[in-house]
């Protein structure tokens, strides 16, 4: 009797671990080695990173847009409405550069590879944008147009230094 309880649970064993067996994930279903799987999941997260850095570069081209009309006059001027995008701006300004990463690199993009080899000055070029949008947000807060022209200005001047040498056209 004994060996049969153990025959019985030795098959029930099997059983489960064939059943389980077979609710593999995608990922690993694809790739027949865990390195070729880490390496799907890498190239996912690369893609993941560009995607993310492409929306919120449309934010930024959003938020500008909407504010540029008003600053030069296409759109009248709402206090309330700028002073919104400049906040978005100012939030969003120091998201993107995480998602420039050394996997990312090899995903084709917009992004010269001078990010990569010269980071100093990529960092750079970041420090500037964020104060910049710091300093449009501050003036937006006075509610007069005269106030946020200059500031505004800056925050474009700092966007075309940037993609003047690391952004491919």
């Amino acid at each position: 009797m004994n060996k049969s309880l153990y025959t019985l649970g030795a098959l029930a064993a099997l059983s489960f671990l064939t059943a389980c067996g077979g609710q593999n994930n995608q990922a690993a279903s694809k790739a027949s080695t865990p390195a070729e799987a880490a390496a799907s999941g890498a190239a996912a997260d690369a893609k993941a990173s560009v995607k993310a850095r492409a929306d919120l570069m449309e934010a930024f081209k959003e938020d500008l847009g909407a504010m540029g009309k008003m600053v030069k006059g296409e759109a009248q001027f709402d206090a309330s409405a700028f002073q919104q995008a400049a906040d978005n701006l100012d939030a969003n300004a120091g998201k993107p550069w995480e998602h420039y990463t050394a996997e990312s690199a090899k995903e084709e993009s917009e992004a010269k590879p001078e990010i990569w080899s010269k980071p100093d000055e990529f960092k750079k070029e970041i420090d500037k944008f964020t104060a910049a949008t710091a300093a449009l947000k501050t003036a937006a807060a006075s509610g007069k147009l005269d106030d946020v022209k200059k500031p505004f200005g800056a925050v474009g001047q700092s966007c075309k230094s940037c993609h003047d040498s690391f952004r491919a056209e």
